[in-house]
C-alpha cells in the first residue's frame, strides 16, 4: 500500500453556521418575589483561556427588543477558565408578542417573534438563514 495516496475529504462549511444561542425564559427573583424575563446569550464555541464577555447593546422599544452584538471582551479577573462567552439581561413586566432582533457587526440580523408571559415563552417565527439559535429551556442552553 506504499505510494497510494488517500483522497482528503473536504469539510463543507455551512453557509450560515450557528454562532450563538439565545435563551429567553421566565426567572423567579427570590429576593424581590417577582418574575422577570431572562435573556442570556452565549457563543456556541467554547474558549480555553478565559470566560469572555459578549459586548451587547440592548435596546427595548415598545414590543421590539434589539440586541446589537459588538464583540468580545476579556474578563476583568484574568483567572484561566474554559467556557463560552456570555451576556445576560433581565427585564421586568414583559407580556405579549415581541420582535427580538439580534444584529452582529452592524451587517447581519436575525429577527424572531416570541410570545412572552410569566409562565412560558413561545417562539412564533424564526428566520430561515440564521447565525443564532433561540431556546426557551435552560437545559438546552
Amino acid at each position: 500500500m506504499e505510494g497510494v495516496k488517500m483522497k482528503q475529504g473536504k469539510r463543507v462549511k455551512p453557509k450560515f453556521p450557528i454562532e450563538y444561542r439565545l435563551l429567553i425564559t421566565p426567572k423567579v427573583k427570590e429576593r424581590e418575589k417577582k418574575i422577570v424575563t431572562l435573556f442570556a446569550l452565549r457563543t456556541v464555541n467554547e474558549f480555553t483561556n478565559f470566560r469572555y464577555e459578549i459586548i451587547v447593546e440592548p435596546e427595548v422599544n415598545n414590543h421590539t427588543m434589539l440586541f446589537k452584538i459588538r464583540g468580545l471582551r476579556a474578563p476583568q479577573v484574568t483567572i484561566p477558565a474554559v467556557g463560552p462567552a456570555t451576556f445576560s439581561a433581565e427585564y421586568d413586566g414583559l407580556n405579549g408578542s415581541y420582535d427580538v432582533i439580534i444584529s452582529k457587526h452592524a451587517k447581519y440580523e436575525n429577527k424572531f417573534t416570541v410570545n412572552i408571559n410569566k409562565e412560558k415563552i413561545v417562539v412564533k417565527e424564526i428566520p430561515n438563514k440564521r447565525f443564532i439559535e433561540i431556546v426557551t429551556d435552560e437545559n438546552e442552553w
